[in-house]
């Protein structure tokens, strides 16, 4: 396994740059599986953190109960309301070619299994973070064998250790992942102090980032920018997770003490707008 460190080099020539060609359609739609109730907040923070990003358009799907709610909040945003397991189901399969996110406030239950299971199965490009990747937590082995090369899941590492929890006893992050690695095909995005991605191929290291991304809600904002740089004409799932945990790293750099994932989010233009002048050059 080649180990490399986080740069821009890795994956700057493939990121989704604009140019006069584009247009909302050739830049992809990302699906977020919305939360419910108290947990709605994280859906959205991951909807506007990747239509901020590499993303034309992103449609939430949300329950009768919450869209109005959506609808307030993001008014350039689409919405879909799914209410049964069967309406997720028959929008998926009418929507396989987006790329889906799922988890982000999902909340622990057999119905987030259900969901994120379908879309493992039936969807090429999938995101699974938080609550999609513990509700599995008693059927580990199930979630192993659902994902592919062409799924991101972004664990830290409570959730890591739920989801391979014959791996618990070893205490070394970069042991725990190549460990992990050797069970899925999956990318594997390791969050922490320094964050790890990797794949059957490749270990990334990031290590410059901020102390102050330990607080509620980044991981969300990161799970957005993820998934909104992969895809067939964009990124391959190890440099969309590469470039978003870069660009989430160094925004939150810029912000020093005190920032909460809102401010990730407003000062998203600043990192990107940055990228494009490192490759114009």
């Amino acid at each position: 396994m080649k180990i490399i460190k986080n740069s821009l080099s890795f994956w700057l020539k493939n990121f989704p740059f604009k140019n006069n060609k584009s247009h909302k359609y050739n830049r992809g739609q990302l699906i977020v599986v919305s939360s419910e109730g108290e947990m709605i907040g994280a859906s959205m923070l991951s909807a506007e953190a990747a239509l901020r990003t590499g993303v034309g358009a992103v449609k939430i799907l949300c329950s009768k109960k919450n869209f109005k709610l959506f609808a307030l909040k993001f008014p350039s945003m689409l919405k879909k309301e799914v209410n049964t397991f069967n309406e997720f189901k028959n929008f998926v399969n009418k929507n396989k070619n987006s790329v889906f996110l799922i988890g982000p406030g999902a909340g622990v239950s057999k119905m987030t299994i259900q969901k994120t299971s379908y879309l493992l199965k039936n969807v090429k490009y999938v995101i699974a973070d938080a609550d999609a990747l513990t509700s599995f937590r008693r059927k580990t082995n199930h979630l192993h064998k659902l994902l592919d090369e062409n799924k991101i899941i972004t664990p830290h590492i409570k959730e890591f250790k739920t989801i391979f929890p014959d791996l618990k006893k070893i205490n070394n992050r970069k042991k725990l992942i190549i460990s992990a690695l050797k069970k899925t095909n999956a990318t594997i995005v390791l969050k922490g102090s320094h964050t790890l991605i990797g794949n059957k191929k490749k270990l990334i290291i990031n290590k410059k980032t901020s102390n102050e991304l330990a607080v509620i809600g980044t991981g969300d904002v990161l799970a957005g920018l993820i998934s909104s740089l992969v895809g067939d004409h964009k990124m391959r799932p190890i440099q969309a997770a590469a470039a978003g945990v870069w660009i989430h790293s160094r925004t939150a750099i810029k912000l020093k003490k005190g920032l909460i994932a809102e401010d990730l989010i407003k000062n998203l233009k600043k990192t990107i707008t940055n990228i494009y002048g490192k490759y114009s050059r």
